[in-house]
């Protein structure tokens, strides 16, 4: 499948904008439904991101081409931009992003904003411009999805755009924590435990940061509940939301100066990245706190080992 989606995508990325939108439109009404049919399958395959989806994606790009576009169209090019954003493509990634946006507003489809908006400023977008740009799309992708009952698009939404923020250092944590509060209390109000557990390890880091007590409460047992989420994770075999636990666990601890704790978390993680098929970098600043993890441990033990782990970490930062 991965290969019949790269030959579409060749077909794809070459398109100039005004190709695309005077592009024959579908009108075949069984196509459309076929169409409409396979993007509630998308939606359902979005989060897992298996064989499934890409299988969809193939079809629904197929079918575009050989039939004309429609507004799902956007879909399935946001979802292709995805796909080349896990294979490091990241100017055809964007390339099709822009298409897929393009096609949603000359449909002027409101209902598939939030999807679109998830795929191009969640995921993509980072990778070829700084993600401040990203933070006010993803929040009006939320406030739409509200208005339109897409409640989990979202909060996937909700939650990219406090990511976003706590990565990019836009807002004054203080301000970042009653936000996270505010979306979390929300996300269990409608029951989007999913999105309220992966913001947690955010929620916590950004608490601990506040009361600047000079020791990383989650890494030294004091954060109890913190602490039985990744237990109870790791034990439920829920590798995404332990990892998730581990990536900010070593930043928290980085910034608190316990060097050898943020590796451990590292090592975790990468041991843990072993039993899933996505794993989010988040633009980078993973391998940047890994790679900054690993050179204070060999200032710190003078063991070589230490700058070889570094330089594969700075090595994945370059491309």
């Amino acid at each position: 499948v991965l290969r019949d989606l790269m030959a579409l995508k060749s077909s794809l990325e070459n398109l100039s904008d005004a190709d695309l939108l005077n592009s024959k439109e579908m009108v075949d009404s069984d196509m459309v439904a076929a169409m409409s049919f396979l993007q509630t399958l998308l939606l359902c395959n979005f989060l897992i991101y298996g064989d499934q989806f890409l299988t969809i994606v193939f079809h629904m790009l197929y079918l575009t081409l050989k039939y004309g576009i429609c507004e799902e169209s956007c879909c399935c090019l946001s979802s292709l931009s995805i796909v080349l954003c896990h294979m490091k493509d990241y100017d055809a990634s964007e390339r099709i992003g822009q298409l897929a946006i393009l096609l949603l507003e000359k449909f002027q489809s409101r209902k598939y904003i939030s999807y679109v908006y998830c795929c191009v400023f969640g995921t993509i977008r980072g990778f070829n411009r700084h993600i401040k740009m990203s933070i006010e799309p993803l929040l009006s992708a939320y406030q739409i999805g509200m208005q339109t009952g897409d409640i989990q698009l979202a909060m996937s939404n909700a939650y990219w755009y406090l990511a976003d923020n706590f990565i990019s250092g836009q807002l004054h944590l203080a301000a970042l924590k009653r936000n996270l509060k505010v979306f979390g209390e929300q996300m269990v109000e409608y029951k989007q435990m999913v999105f309220h557990h992966l913001l947690r390890p955010i929620e916590q880091v950004v608490s601990n940061l506040l009361l600047s007590t000079g020791e990383p409460l989650l890494l030294i047992g004091r954060d109890k509940e913190q602490e039985s989420i990744l237990n109870k994770a790791i034990e439920q075999n829920n590798s995404y939301l332990a990892i998730q636990m581990c990536i900010f666990g070593c930043v928290e601890a980085y910034i608190y100066g316990d060097y050898e704790l943020a590796v451990n978390f590292v090592q975790k993680r990468h041991e843990l990245g072993r039993k899933i098929t996505y794993k989010r970098g988040y633009y980078g600043m993973t391998d940047f706190f890994d790679g900054l993890s690993f050179l204070a441990m060999a200032h710190q033990s003078n063991d070589h080992k230490w700058i070889l782990s570094a330089n594969k970490s700075i090595s994945n930062i370059d491309h």
